[in-house]
């Protein structure tokens, strides 16, 4: 099998090395050319979760026109503000049997993939998988959770299946599931509990579990957005919360996506996270004064860096 890893950061690099385990012929792609080219010199070092230190040969591109074409299964892992973009400019390389497998974070993405390729040729999933990127060509697995694919609306096919027994013989925790957008609305709200507030104070994310400031700011972030997943008809209850803190014990040496966005200086996802919750509650009318405040307050730190002339 060939799998394109579109956007291989830290978890898109994290993927591609264990689904390399397989047999499989794995592509790694993303912008990040001095990432790409550390990874085709050296190998793909990973830091694993008992310290060892893991080395992984893999194939690696940052020009599109270089990429080989007609990949059997691409893994759509790129920030959510680029899927459309990133899809389109390697729907050229696909095969009529070519599958698009988004295990993005935020909300929304699978129906940009569709509108590009067609809804036939998407699957979609969440991943409670956790990586860093330590440097060009390294990455810090910060987290082992599970990993669900389903079909985006409809009972599991032959062809999820598939994709699930390859993530299990990969070595991760994997199911295949008849409620997915359920599963991103559940991974949608890990995300609002988490990476606002990481990304604005910088600590890790096992901090939220361990501070109470922290612990409650992530608690009223995620019932506003539970209450607003209620009033869209998906059916998630509070215990939402613990599960959110269990998240962030179960990768507390992690630095969350957004977090490390913000390390960088770059464009965060905060728009299709607590800015997504945010926009959902006006359309439904609910309050969500916390999620608005992390939102601006993202949104103003964002504009601080990206716009030197604002400062």
């Amino acid at each position: 099998m060939n799998i394109l890893i579109l956007g291989a950061g830290a978890m898109g690099s994290l993927l591609g090395a264990r689904l390399s385990g397989t047999g499989a012929s794995v592509w790694l792609y993303s912008t990040d050319r001095e990432h790409m080219e550390a990874i085709r010199k050296e190998g793909l070092y990973i830091e694993e979760l008992d310290g060892t230190l893991g080395n992984f040969k893999l194939n690696t591109f940052h020009e599109i026109d270089r990429l080989p074409p007609n990949p059997d299964l691409v893994l759509v892992m790129v920030k959510t503000y680029s899927t459309e973009t990133a899809v389109s400019n390697i729907l050229k390389l696909r095969s009529p049997s070519t599958i698009f497998l988004t295990l993005q974070n935020g909300i929304g993405n699978w129906e940009k993939i569709a509108g590009i390729t067609g809804k036939d040729s998407v699957i979609a999933g969440s991943t409670a998988q956790g990586a860093t990127l330590a440097g060009p060509g390294r990455i810090r697995h910060g987290g082992n959770g599970p990993t669900y694919i389903g079909e985006p609306e409809g009972a599991p096919t032959d062809r999820v299946n598939r994709i699930v027994e390859l993530f299990r013989e990969a070595g991760f925790k994997a199911d295949s599931s008849d409620s997915v957008e359920r599963l991103i609305w559940e991974k949608l709200i890990v995300n609002v509990g988490i990476n606002a507030i990481t990304g604005l104070t910088g600590i890790r994310n096992g901090i939220i579990a361990q501070v109470e400031a922290a612990t409650k700011v992530c608690t009223s972030a995620v019932e506003e957005a539970v209450l607003v997943a209620r009033a869209k008809g998906i059916q998630i209850g509070m215990e939402m919360v613990e599960r959110v803190v269990a998240v962030a014990k179960a990768t507390a040496r992690n630095r969350s996506s957004m977090g490390q966005d913000v390390d960088k200086k770059k464009r965060t996802e905060i728009d299709a996270i607590n800015g997504a919750i945010v926009k959902f509650a006006s359309e439904v009318g609910i309050p969500t004064p916390v999620n608005f405040t992390l939102t601006m307050l993202m949104k103003t730190l964002e504009t601080n860096y990206l716009n030197p002339r604002v400062s």
